[in-house]
Order: structure tokens, then sequence, then C-alpha cells
């Protein structure tokens, strides 16, 4: 991911490295949450505030419970610094692009704001870790509202990266299928719809159905929502970052730091 050269004071990284890394810390989080919720944690899976409010259980039920809550905030740091590394890794390399000629600098600004968006929207996510859900009318919004946040990041990583990608021509250049570029757009598309419903069923369910009654078929509907979500916003990323890593190696920027002591 990170490498130090030979030379004192070069060091050199792909940004897709750096965002599969990220990724990969944070299916580890789930799972190290999902083997301590299910072996140690004691939980009835059928009767949890998430059940009682939403009407299913999502990936959010092995962040909630001890043992998870105590392990998890750690690996959850973890995986924030990777992702931030790998947003400012993207954004030196949107940098030099500009040098180069192939970013241009009012595409630049708008890239590097969303960059720092994203990033707030990673750091707002540490909240839930800190604030247990209790039911509807006592600390489930709070707990919830980080996670709005960073399904609005999300979306907003990838609209940011497929711009990027396709301005500057970086996608042309690793002789991608044919395939790949409309698929990128149908891709963001789909995001985009699957958190405009995510969203609202889930503050209408918090709500105790402020717009519509949380009927057994709301709930479902919402289940498969989120279940959506979560293939969309944190299976496709790291498999695509994987194909990039694995698949067009030879291919992918390297981005070089050279730093001097005065």
């Amino acid at each position: 991911m990170i490498r130090r050269s030979s030379d004192q004071g070069d060091i050199s990284f792909v940004v897709e490295e750096l965002r599969l890394a990220g990724y990969a810390a944070f299916w580890v989080l789930v799972l190290t949450g999902v083997v301590l919720t299910r072996v140690y944690g004691h939980v009835d899976m059928h009767d949890t505030v998430l059940t009682r409010v939403f009407g299913y259980n999502n990936i959010c039920v092995f962040f909630d419970y001890p043992p998870a809550t105590y392990v998890l905030p750690f690996l959850w740091a973890i995986t924030l610094a990777m992702l931030l590394c790998y947003l400012a890794a993207q954004w030196l390399q949107m940098r030099a692009e500009v040098e180069q000629g192939a970013l241009s600098p009012r595409l630049y600004r708008l890239l590097t704001r969303l960059k720092l968006f994203e990033a707030s929207m990673l750091a707002a996510f540490s909240t839930i870790f800190a604030v247990q859900p209790d039911d509807w009318d006592h600390t489930l919004f709070i707990h919830t509202a980080p996670f709005f946040l960073l399904q609005i990041g999300l979306v907003s990583l990838a609209v940011s990266n497929t711009v990027h990608g396709i301005k500057t021509g970086y996608w042309r250049s690793l002789a991608l299928p044919s395939w790949f570029i409309p698929g990128a757009k149908v891709y963001v598309a789909a995001l985009v719809a699957i958190v405009c419903l995510k969203i609202p069923l889930a503050i209408n369910a918090m709500a105790a159905g402020i717009w519509w009654e949380n009927t057994p078929a709301v709930a479902g509907v919402a289940h498969v929502v989120d279940v959506l979500f979560l293939i969309a916003a944190a299976i496709v990323p790291m498999l695509k970052a994987a194909y990039f890593v694995w698949g067009r190696r030879d291919r992918l920027k390297v981005v070089r730091l050279t730093t001097r002591t005065v």
C-alpha cells in the first residue's frame, strides 16, 4: 500500500490499494461483531430494538450489544484512519492531475470539497459507537442519524469517484471493458435511488409511522432496500477496488511524496 523507496524521504502509494485495505478493515469489523454477538452476546434476535422499531434486523444489530461494543470502537478507529488515508491519497492524486493538466482547476475545487465532506461523514459515523440505541423515543435517532450521514457520504464518494474517473480519462487509461463506464453510471444512479428510499423509510419507522403505517409489507420492502444498500455501498466498491488492484495493477497511477528536512 505505502512503500518507502531506497531514496531517503521518498514514499509511494497506490490509491486503489488504500481503498481496498479500508474496505477490508470494515469487513473485519463486521465479522468480529457478528462472531461476538452471535457467540457471546446472548441476544434474542427476534426481540431487538431494531425489530421492535423497524420490523427487521440489519447489520447494525451486530454493533449494538456487549461484548461487541467493547471491541468494535477500536476496530472502527483503525478502519476510519485507513479510509481517511485513502481520501487524502486520492486528493493528492487529483492535485498532481491538476498540475499535469488532466483535471481542470474548477473540477478539482469541487472534488476537493466533496472529499472533505466525505471525510466528515466517515468521522461522524463514529457517534454510533458512543450512543447505544434505545426505543424510538429515546436515543435511537441520535444513534441512527450518523448512519444517515454515512449513507449520504457514500453517495458523494460514488459520484465524485465516477466523475473523477471519467473526466480525467483515468478509467480510459486502464483499458477497462466497454461496459465499465456505463455500468458505473447505472451503479451511481441505483445507489442514489436506494439511499433516497432507505432514509425516509427509516425515519418513518423511528417516528412511529409519521407518514405511513409501518406494516409488515413496508418493513419487508425496507429490509430489501437495506440489503441492496449493503451490497451497493460496501461490497461493490470493494470488488471494484480489488479488480483495479489485481486486474489493472500495471496501469494504476502511483503517487509519490518526497519529503526533506530543512
